[in-house]
């Protein structure tokens, strides 16, 4: 039975979690542990993401340079002016509109709880055989418990203090740097670790990882800001209150796939339903429209076929991150899931 690789592998995982399990008994073994890797994940996740961010940038400038530093230097140059220049221009607005609409809710918050409980009540509609499930209540509550963990989890203590935080934004440029710098270096030393006859494999596999990736991370972020500039004139069509504060959130919240333009949508809901139930109709509208527009147009244009993944997986790996690591755990739960599959397929499945 122990010939068989799925049994090997199997049993590799069992022994590691195993480890692990038995390392996390001993406090003064894994505290510090915890603490190194909680300061240092943040950093490389974050740095990775901005490093296929300003990649295609970086090289575009190498080629017309003389030194790879200085074409890295001066993309990130225009990227920190071009994001000066909107805060400079639209930083007052922004702001404004975010403490509005902080406002609005303070002001408000009686009326949304009231309206909010009146979609739990099915007095008025013969579906008796429904209010035992409690469909509504399970749902809100559904919500509420995905929009506490998204807002109000530590982030494995990351946070917990504010010299961790200023350590995590220093180290977030250093890392990047030296991603844009030595990647291809870092990249060859890491296939010469492999025996020669395995090299050619590890690096079909390295590149396969690496162009899904960058796909996904740049693609995910064209996404998002389309969705967000349609949000933002669709919400001042229906005539909706902080319209820009809205779409800035929902905008935010579509780099989570799928789920994330719902998520989005929830701020502006809420608003709705302080005002009229044919607002609240129109922001539903929004929403569907723009989960149609995503799933069948967006998407599968600016990220084509190379990220085939069904649409009920993502859903799930996006609630299983949530729950477990909040935001951040859904902003990479997706990339760290096509990384392992395709580290399956190659390594697993066709051997």
């Amino acid at each position: 039975m122990f010939n068989n690789k799925f049994f090997q592998i199997a049993f590799g995982i069992l022994l590691v979690l195993l480890i692990i399990f038995l390392a996390s008994q001993v406090p003064y073994i894994m505290e510090p542990i915890s603490s190194v890797l909680s300061l240092l994940i943040l950093p490389i996740l974050l740095g990775g993401f901005l490093y296929y961010l300003l990649r295609p940038l970086v090289r575009f400038f190498a080629e017309r340079l003389s030194s790879r530093s200085f074409a890295i230097i001066f993309s990130i140059f225009l990227v920190i002016s071009f994001l000066a220049l909107i805060f400079y221009f639209g930083g007052s607005i922004i702001f404004n509109e975010i403490r509005e609409l902080t406002k609005y809710y303070s002001i408000n918050y009686e009326l949304i709880i009231k309206n909010l409980n009146k979609l739990k009540n099915f007095d008025n509609v013969n579906l008796d055989f429904l209010q035992e499930f409690n469909i509504q209540e399970r749902i809100i509550n559904f919500a509420n418990e995905l929009l506490s963990r998204l807002t109000r989890y530590n982030y494995t203590g990351a946070f917990s203090s504010i010299t961790n935080f200023g350590m995590i934004i220093i180290l977030i440029p250093f890392v990047l740097y030296y991603l844009l710098k030595d990647d291809e270096k870092t990249y060859q030393k890491i296939l010469n670790i492999f025996p020669e006859d395995k090299q050619e494999r590890a690096d079909k596999i390295g590149h396969e990882i690496d162009q899904v990736l960058a796909t996904f991370i740049g693609s995910q972020l064209l996404v998002a800001l389309i969705l967000g500039i349609y949000m933002f004139a669709a919400f001042l069509i229906i005539g909706l209150p902080n319209a820009l504060a809205l779409a800035l959130i929902a905008m935010v919240l579509s780099l989570i796939p799928m789920l994330g333009p719902i998520l989005g949508i929830l701020p502006a809901l809420f608003v709705a339903l302080t005002k009229t139930y044919a607002l609240v109709i129109g922001v539903l509208v929004v929403l569907a429209t723009a989960q149609y527009l995503e799933g069948n147009w967006i998407r599968p244009l600016v990220q084509g076929k190379s990220l085939e993944i069904h649409p009920l997986i993502v859903i799930f790996i996006v609630l299983i991150a949530v729950y477990l690591f909040g935001f951040l755990g859904a902003l990479f739960a997706v990339p760290i899931y096509v990384v392992l599959r395709i580290l399956v397929k190659n390594l697993v499945i066709e051997k």
